[in-house]
């Protein structure tokens, strides 16, 4: 999420979708600054060649969040050529 329109304000971030291609299991993660929250999405079974493009469910409120995406098999492998991750502001800050 850098270089976004957002400063400080709390933000649901809602899910994902992406254009990726491979073999195995794909593990999502979304983080927050320095992993104080953090949830993990569905996996995805990874096809070598597809039309879609997987739209995985997130319920994740913070400031800021990364995306880690990785498999853990041996001779697992993925590219990925579109991330889309879907946000929405939901308050200007925290409470007092």
């Amino acid at each position: 999420m850098s270089n976004s329109s957002f400063n400080g304000e709390l933000i649901h971030f809602n899910g994902t979708r992406m254009r990726v291609t491979g073999s195995g299991f794909l593990q999502l993660f979304l983080r927050s600054l320095d992993d104080v929250n953090n949830i993990q999405l569905a996996s995805i079974t990874l096809q070598n060649s597809t039309n879609r493009e997987p739209f995985v469910l997130a319920n994740f409120i913070d400031q800021n969040a990364q995306l880690e995406i990785k498999t853990t098999g041996i001779d697992e492998v993925f590219n990925i050529s579109k991330i889309t991750i879907y946000v929405k502001p939901m308050a200007t800050g925290y409470p007092m």
